[in-house]
């Protein structure tokens, strides 16, 4: 049950409509999750700074059950940041991606 929370310094305005299904469209295949179990949130308007600059940027955070390590993060960063950078206009550069492994026991929702 992936949880991904999309944190940007680009406006609302300038975040394409979707991008919370596309995003979860692409996480759901790059982790092999069902999309059901998929939820997304964008949060735009932030003040960010990254690689000394304040230019558009992100910052990904994905909450997942069993799938982050050494040996598999690698393979599902440049799927997702290619989505990314198309989507938001921004360098690939500009975006970082966070794999956070996530408990069962700590996720409360109704099946």
């Amino acid at each position: 049950m992936p949880l991904c929370l999309l944190y940007t310094n680009l406006m609302d305005a300038e975040v394409p409509g979707g991008l919370e299904v596309t995003l979860a469209e692409t996480v759901a295949k790059v982790l092999n999750k069902p999309i059901e179990r998929v939820t997304t949130m964008i949060q735009s308007g932030l003040r960010m700074y990254r690689l000394e600059s304040t230019a558009p940027t992100c910052f990904l955070q994905i909450h997942s059950i069993d799938v982050f390590d050494k040996e598999r993060n690698p393979a599902y960063t440049q799927p997702i940041i290619d989505v990314l950078k198309n989507a938001l206009n921004i360098d690939g550069n500009r975006v970082v991606i966070q794999y956070l492994p996530l408990l069962p026991h700590n996720v409360g929702m109704e099946k």
